[in-house]
């Protein structure tokens, strides 16, 4: 078949490649990054670059891109193979990433384990967008260093069923998402050492923990059954394996423990979140939530715990939302509306000219629009304020900046304030449901956590205006930051830790929102905003 050469610019990189691949197939063989947040499919629009000269536009580039941008020969990566010497420019360059690293934990006195002399570990919260590694002192539970990075996963799509998709339906297409993991882990591993000055084989100890889809597709375990219904893991159980047995190449000789899974979507991550806030322990009840594009709900009534996921899709995390991004340089952070009729008052992560906006200012965006009155509780737009205009190819927006860093106009569609949401109904019905099962209600809760990236960086307030929390005051909501960072750390140090995480995680009780009675109809009363 013949061949075409790429060129891409600014880089300069070239490839030649078949009239079979698509051009997001020849931005990953060359190893540069374009946001794909579905993987490919042709829904997300985000893999938006000028193709020179330009194909015909396909139905999902018209649905995506507007016609001035059009004509100007942006297209959409995935929707186009290549069928001639192309000359693509790639006017989305990847920033610096905003990556939660830090944590807090509710108990530091896990005892280390004897032994541990002049010996080192590293712990491993392996997330659906980002790694984070820390290297431990395994005598004394001193960290010496820690590093973050992108999962570079990601181009196969930002949420967990794109990969699973890739991992079913293409050829060596789970040892190709499985090495991709294992080689950043190695990178990552590599560069803490050498930058602690410790020797490779003080390196004894390693702990992973992840959702369960992050935890199947780095043991290159069955994945299939986790995208169907009932949703259920191949490996349930709590691992203890070698490094070579994981496929990590730097260190085949360190032990390697991975925790047990509660459920399909309810991984080892949300173990830790348990484990370093000992939610098994507490006297109170406690509602924990990571939000992501899977949600993990966790309800402790007094140390009697339950737990869901809720299928919150990635608009908080800036995909599918027109303009959004992940949180790094040039994203819009936060959002104040003062006065409907100017423009709202925004903060810019690096103080730089904005590209686009990121899941708290996304939040943000919504509560101000429903607090003004730009959206009814319907979340309807309204044309209240001289900033709702009509977009020609995306219908009602609301605009929150006239000239940004691509000299275009950043809005919030109507479409948008949908996503939200739905994404936020499901929360919210998840939290709803596990109150239900345990006899309680929303007045009966003494604190909410949340955790993660997003509920660190997120206002509370703003959560609380959209009814993505539940009905509570301020100062019961807490933020826990990297709680599963921080659980992985204890499980590192402690075989007491592991033993207490495997008999909470034979207790506790999982909720299959899908299969639930109710959560249809609590979901649908869920979409109204507050």
């Amino acid at each position: 078949m013949k061949k075409h050469i790429v060129v891409f610019e600014p880089s300069g990189l070239r490839i030649s490649v078949d009239g079979q691949s698509t051009f997001l197939e020849a931005i990953r063989m060359v190893g540069l990054h374009l946001p794909s947040d579905c993987g490919g499919a042709g829904t997300c629009g985000k893999c938006s670059l000028v193709l020179q000269p330009a194909p015909e536009p396909t139905f999902e580039d018209d649905r995506s891109i507007s016609s001035d941008e059009l004509a100007q020969g942006v297209r959409l990566a995935c929707q186009h193979r290549v069928k001639a010497d192309t000359r693509v420019v790639i006017t989305k360059q990847r920033g610096e990433v905003q990556i939660l690293t830090e944590g807090v934990s509710r108990q530091d006195d896990w005892i280390p384990d004897s032994g541990g002399e002049g010996r080192y570990g590293i712990a491993i919260d392996l997330g659906t967008t980002t790694i984070v590694t820390y290297l431990l002192a395994l005598d004394s539970g001193v960290q010496m260093s820690q590093l973050a990075s992108l999962n570079p996963q990601v181009v196969f799509g930002e949420d967990v069923i794109s990969r699973i998709t890739h991992a079913t339906r293409e050829k060596n297409g789970q040892v190709e998402l499985s090495k991709r993991v294992t080689t950043e882990i190695d990178s990552m591993v590599s560069s803490l050492i050498e930058s602690s000055g410790i020797e490779m084989e003080n390196l004894t100890r390693m702990v992973i923990v992840g959702n369960t889809a992050m935890h199947h597709l780095l043991l290159r375990a069955d994945v299939k059954s986790l995208g169907v219904s009932p949703y259920e893991p191949s490996i349930r159980d709590a691992l203890v394996t070698s490094g070579s047995e994981v496929g990590l190449l730097s260190t085949p000789n360190v032990e390697v423990f991975l925790p047990p899974n509660i459920a399909g979507f309810v991984g080892g991550d949300t173990v830790g979140f348990i484990l370093s806030q000992r939610l098994d322990l507490s006297e109170q009840i406690i509602v924990g939530i990571d939000v992501g594009t899977n949600g993990e709900i966790v309800l402790s009534k007094r140390g009697e715990l339950s737990c869901c996921s809720a299928a919150a899709g990635p608009a908080f995390e800036g995909a599918t939302i027109r303009y959004g991004m992940r949180g790094q340089e040039g994203a819009i952070e936060h959002v104040l509306v003062k006065d409907p009729e100017n423009p709202p008052e925004i903060t810019i992560i690096g103080d730089v000219p904005p590209q686009g906006i990121c899941g708290s200012a996304i939040v943000d965006t919504v509560a101000e629009m429903r607090r003004t009155g730009i959206i009814n509780e319907k979340g309807v737009m309204q044309s209240t304020s001289p900033r709702v205009y009509r977009d020609d190819d995306f219908g009602l927006s609301y605009l929150l900046v006239e000239e940004s860093a691509t000299s275009r106009k950043i809005s919030f569609t109507q479409k948008d304030v949908r996503q939200v949401q739905l994404a936020k109904a499901a929360i919210h019905a998840g939290i709803t449901i596990l109150l239900q099962e345990a006899g309680i209600t929303a007045s009966d809760i003494d604190f909410v956590m949340l955790a993660g990236a997003f509920g660190s960086y997120i206002q509370p307030e703003s959560a609380l205006r959209i009814g993505l929390l539940p009905p509570v005051k301020r100062d019961q909501i807490t933020q826990v930051g990297n709680a599963a960072g921080e659980g992985a750390k204890a499980l590192l140090l402690s075989s007491e830790a592991r033993k207490v995480a495997n008999d909470f995680v034979s207790k506790v009780k999982y909720i299959e929102l899908a299969a639930h009675d109710e959560f249809q109809s609590v979901f649908i009363d869920s979409i109204a905003l507050p």
